[in-house]
């Protein structure tokens, strides 16, 4: 999470603008160089860059690079994935955060972020951006308030039900170029696991 270093407040005036634009110069050029995809092995959904896969009847599919929201810039700071759950299978499913991760090949674990626990702040540029020089941008505090709307909640899935929204995950150390989408299904009446769903992604370079 990009975070800003405190100044005396008699340099805050001259070196606040200097630091942003350095900072999103050398950061975001750090952080955008990759996006996360489908890996060539996923089974592909029929939503754009989304995979799915499933497991004792429940389908997860998992959308990359669908956030649309504010801040724009989200994935600078964190990977944020639209996932679905459709659960045709006979338990009641359990969602908690807890139960998904990704996991790098060298076998670091990155496990989703509940959205009331993100910190930080991203920089969002000023609108219309036509209007604006590259040097403009705005500091947000995440989590946002779309970023929590649009989370998934924590709860229970019921049997023909569907559920969905965005989870969110530290972006991976550098080298991390396959990565797996996983979920331990946990039954929602006796807190037992009866499955596990993988989906493979990737590090794409922009």
């Amino acid at each position: 999470m990009r975070t800003r270093l405190a100044l005396p407040k008699h340099l805050a005036s001259i070196a606040s603008g200097l630091l942003l634009v350095a900072g999103l110069g050398t950061v975001g050029c750090a952080t955008k160089r990759e996006v996360v995809v489908p890996a060539p092995s996923a089974l592909l959904a029929p939503q754009p860059d989304s995979a799915e896969a499933s497991d004792s009847g429940v389908q997860i599919v998992v959308q990359t690079n669908a956030w649309d929201g504010y801040p724009r810039d989200l994935n600078a700071d964190v990977i944020p994935l639209k996932v679905t759950i459709r659960n045709h299978g006979r338990h009641l499913l359990a969602v908690r955060y807890g139960n998904f991760i990704l996991i790098a090949a060298e076998g670091r674990r990155y496990p989703d972020i509940p959205p009331y626990e993100i910190t930080g702040h991203t920089y969002e540029h000023l609108q219309p951006r036509w209007a604006y020089s590259n040097a403009e941008y705005v500091s947000v505090p995440l989590p946002t308030k779309e970023m929590l709307e649009r989370a998934i909640s924590e709860g229970i899935v019921s049997r023909n039900e569907t559920a969905g929204g965005f989870l969110y995950f530290h972006k991976p150390a550098p080298g991390s170029q396959t990565l797996s989408f996983r979920t331990v299904l946990v039954d929602a009446e006796t807190g037992q696991t009866f499955g596990t769903i993988v989906v493979p992604l990737s590090l794409r370079p922009l």
